[in-house]
């Protein structure tokens, strides 16, 4: 299935380029299968001092913060969600939180 995936710009310069791009994954994939996918082709930019901190959005709806410094990211929804029931039109959205605390905001999504 398609799937449509974008991020925010990390500073001017990384706006060079276009982040929008679909990727051809299984329906059968999850949601943690596609951000490990996605982190595996370094879609996610890489700031100095490597402490970026991401949300991502799935359909619109928070799921999970990743930091550039925790090897896994942290789930908000169930990270076993297979993209194939989120319906026909998958987008995930990785929005650039600069170097704010990554455990802060997890704490925040989740309550």
């Amino acid at each position: 299935m398609n799937v449509n995936v974008d991020r925010s710009s990390v500073a001017m310069g990384d706006d060079v380029y276009p982040h929008a791009e679909t990727v051809d994954l299984p329906e059968s994939s999850t949601i943690a299968e596609a951000v490990a996918y996605l982190r595996q082709r370094k879609f996610l930019a890489q700031i100095a001092g490597g402490r970026a901190t991401w949300v991502l959005e799935v359909n619109g709806r928070p799921t999970a913060v990743v930091a550039q410094q925790w090897a896994e990211p942290k789930f908000i929804t169930e990270p076993g969600e297979r993209l194939g029931s989120l319906g026909t039109e998958v987008a995930l959205m990785f929005k650039y939180r600069a170097q704010i605390d990554p455990d802060d905001l997890y704490d925040t999504l989740s309550q």
